[in-house]
């Protein structure tokens, strides 16, 4: 027989282990709705995209990868030159946030004052909740129409007529705007997880204040630093409405005298998701019906960033590996 007391601690317990129960089937739920969602989207884009992706594989489908430009059939103007300038665009945006965002994330959180620093995070904080679309809206204003002709974007279309119509480079200006924030932070972070007592031992040893950040510091902050990179990558390679208000949809008439131009940060071009984006109001407006190859489209950018983003996984937790042994 139980006394009073034990009976009261015994109900206790119990209840405690309900609701321990309850909230972990919460959470489980919770787990378990997001890993369903992702499947059930990429199975659906497999479904519909099936039959396009099929047609190109099996039987060489070239409407789903190439058409024409000016006029001109036979340039390579599809879904795989669209992969290569959305992959191209992203990296050098990326490129471009890293000479900024590296030396920012260094002298911020090793040679930078806490005031300083608060103020600058915020500002990088804020910039990263701008809506893309305004963005977007003021690279428009500022670079490809600007309201005055004294300006870098008129001397370039003085030079090359095409450049007014958007290019690679303003397309890079405003990817950088906006993966500058991600790198810039993520970064800083990575150099102030770094345990202070490897900088007490280098500066112990004789080091200076920058042979320890440079020889020391960065190579530990290494690996979440690439994982920063890696994330705005993912990011600019998503992202639409900024570049489709810079790029406008449009292939520059260079490309009609070489494909080679688009190497040029000069050229117009088009990405994955301006491809989509087009494709989808076109649908809306009953001028085509190719929904099945948007579909096709959307699995493969998807799979673009999801290879990045499985990268930066693998990045991260071989860091978290290295540091346990």
């Amino acid at each position: 027989m139980f006394t009073g007391a034990e009976k009261e601690n015994r109900v206790f317990m119990n209840s405690r282990l309900m609701k321990e129960r309850i909230v972990k089937t919460i959470l489980f739920l919770c787990a378990a709705f997001s890993i369903i969602l992702v499947l059930s989207i990429v199975f659906y884009l497999i479904y519909e995209g099936a039959p396009v992706i099929i047609d190109f594989f099996l039987h060489g489908d070239i409407a789903f990868i190439s058409t024409p430009i000016n006029g001109v059939i036979g340039y390579p103007a599809g879904v795989l030159f669209a992969m290569g300038t959305t992959l191209y665009i992203a990296l050098g945006a990326a490129a471009l946030a890293v000479i900024i965002g590296l030396p920012y994330a260094i002298y911020m959180a090793e040679f930078a004052d806490m005031r300083l620093r608060n103020v600058t995070k915020t500002s990088l904080e804020m910039l990263d909740g701008f809506p893309s679309i305004v963005i977007g809206v003021i690279g428009w204003e500022l670079l490809t129409n600007p309201s005055t002709s004294y300006t870098f974007t008129t001397w370039l279309h003085v030079q090359f007529a095409w450049v007014g119509e958007g290019c690679i480079l303003f397309g890079w200006i405003i990817l950088l705007i906006m993966s500058f924030p991600i790198i810039a932070t993520i970064s800083e972070d990575a150099f102030r997880a770094v345990p202070q007592d490897l900088r007490e031992a280098s500066l112990g040893m004789g080091a200076t204040k920058w042979q320890t950040t440079t020889e020391v510091l960065l190579p530990v902050a290494m690996p979440r630093v690439l994982a920063s990179v890696l994330l705005a990558l993912a990011a600019a390679m998503g992202e639409t409405v900024a570049l489709t208000w810079i790029l406008g949809g449009q292939f520059s008439q260079a490309l009609s005298v070489s494909a080679y131009s688009i190497f040029s940060p000069l050229t117009g071009s088009q990405t994955l998701t301006i491809i989509l984006e087009h494709g989808y109001a076109s649908m809306q407006e009953g001028n085509g019906g190719a929904l099945p190859g948007l579909y096709a489209e959307g699995f493969i950018l998807f799979v673009m960033i999801g290879a990045v983003n499985l990268l930066t996984r693998m990045l991260l937790a071989n860091r978290s590996k290295g540091m346990r042994e």
